[in-house]
């Protein structure tokens, strides 16, 4: 903060210096003067200050009471502030329009940019370090200038080196060590970084089990073998020629600065797993899961594994809408995998082909069985007794029909009645002469239908329907 110092002394110097000259000739001494004659009063000095303060964008008001100005302030990318200029005369803080008379010109200096208004709002797309200088010419012609370096973090983050995740040939047996490596970003020149490694067999106690805290360029590892005691496993009912052993672990990242700690940055879960052994096959776990399931009845889902040359090597059902299918396979590469729904078919999912090397436990990526497909409407006939319902049948071979998603309207305002009872909706026509129905409808995934109405004539004693038209307004 700048201070400036006015004095208002042109009395006071006229009296000093009239005194200084006659000193000379008619031994005067200042100690025998008055207090009063040789001393400013306070009325005659006034200290004009300037102040930075950077705030939350939407900060308003006496923004400095709670945002103090600050040499250095630390700011994350993208992040909306507001840089304002704050005046003091003799201490008090000044309303902007009142300080404004106590200056001739104000300027900001920032990013190649100057600014001539005294607050302003901003947002550092780039992380980096960045001058803020404000500075203001005051009524008697004096400059203060003082000067904020503002530090834009870079976004911080977590990806790993090795082993990759999901790495499934450790051999349970060997003392080999194994080295847990990882690599982090956005840590500034003004920031360091401490890295808190955390693992566990069991993956819901990963954050809970401490293993190393390390600088985050370095890297943590543990002695081999993963099993020690084959035996007990076998007491424990622990099969490795059915089972492989996973191990879970991950990384917290507290990231510090000047001001103390910053932020914290939380890595995802990595794996690795161990070899089968004594076996010579491997095993293929298949993820299930439908998305949007609304059904009474359970899925059946048919599941089709077929090696490269196209021949089936086997199938089977599941009937849960979430589940992991395991099953044996050979050594082999090019094995596809094909996920239906029997009943519900509407509900679709890719295949995958995925190689199957020797003696290990494989996780296949979630196999995700969606409905895309919007329900059908269509009447069950084309005429109707006059003063019965007109009915029509609305399709859904996948999430089924949402009852609140059912949209009936006519081409006049009227009142709409109607009933639903899967698969066939009723809708009473309340004016006997030709109008329009419109009607759409969307299932539980959200697919809406097309856009369309019908035409209601009436015709003697019965209404006939015809259409389905397209209804350009909805279009549009």
């Amino acid at each position: 903060m700048t201070r400036r110092l006015y004095q208002i002394f042109a009395a006071a110097c006229t009296t000093l210096c009239a005194l200084t000259l006659s000193s000379c000739g008619d031994d005067i001494h200042l100690s025998h003067l008055s207090r009063d004659e040789v001393e400013f009063s306070e009325s005659q000095t006034n200290n004009f200050e300037q102040s930075i303060h950077i705030v939350p964008e939407g900060v308003i008001g006496a923004a400095h009471v709670f945002y103090p100005s600050s040499n250095e302030v630390f700011l994350d990318t993208n992040e909306p502030v507001r840089i304002q200029a704050v005046f003091h005369l003799n201490g008090e803080v000044l309303d902007a329009d009142i300080a404004a008379t106590y200056y001739q010109s104000l300027v900001w200096k920032l990013d190649g940019k100057k600014i001539n208004i005294a607050n302003f709002r901003q947002t550092f797309y780039k992380p980096g370090e960045y001058e803020c200088i404000l500075q203001t010419i005051d009524t008697f012609g004096d400059t203060l200038r003082d000067t904020t370096k503002i530090f834009v973090n870079t976004p911080s983050g977590i990806s790993l080196i090795s082993p990759r995740n999901g790495y499934n040939l450790v051999d349970p047996f060997s003392d080999k060590e194994i080295v847990l490596k990882w690599m982090t970003t956005g840590i500034d020149p003004w920031e360091t970084a401490i890295c808190e490694v955390y693992g566990s067999s069991i993956e819901e106690d990963v954050w809970k089990t401490p293993m190393a805290t390390v600088a985050c360029d370095d890297n943590v590892s543990f002695q081999g073998p993963i099993v020690r005691n084959n035996e007990m496993l076998k007491k424990l009912g622990i099969d490795l020629s059915n089972n492989s052993i996973s191990y879970y672990w991950g990384i917290v990242m507290s990231i510090w600065n000047n001001e103390g700690l910053q932020s914290i940055d939380t890595s995802n879960i990595f794996h690795f797993s161990t070899t089968l052994v004594d076996t010579d096959s491997s095993i293929l776990n298949i993820p299930i899961q439908y998305k949007s399931y609304h059904n009474a009845l359970s899925p059946d889902t048919r599941i089709t594994i077929v090696n490269i040359k196209g021949d089936t090597l086997n199938q089977f059902f599941s009937s849960s809408e979430k589940t992991t299918e395991t099953i044996k396979l050979e050594p082999q590469t090019g094995v596809t995998v094909y996920t239906e729904e029997a009943y519900f078919s509407e509900y679709k999912a890719k295949h995958f082909t995925i190689d199957i090397p020797e003696h290990v436990l494989i996780y296949a990526d979630t196999v995700y069985l969606e409905d895309k497909t919007p329900p059908t409407i269509w009447p069950l006939k084309n005429e109707y007794p006059k003063d019965s319902p007109i009915s029509f049948s609305l399709l859904d071979k996948g999430s089924g029909v949402a009852l609140s998603k059912i949209d009936i309207h006519f081409d006049e305002p009227t009142n709409i009645v109607y009933t639903y009872t899967e698969p066939q909706l009723d809708i009473i026509m309340p004016i006997q002469k030709p109008m329009r129905v419109y009607i759409r409808v969307a299932d539980n995934a959200g697919n809406q239908s097309a856009p369309v109405y019908w035409n209601v004539t009436p015709e003697n004693d019965v209404q006939v329907l015809s259409g389905p038209y397209i209804s350009k307004e909805e279009l549009e």
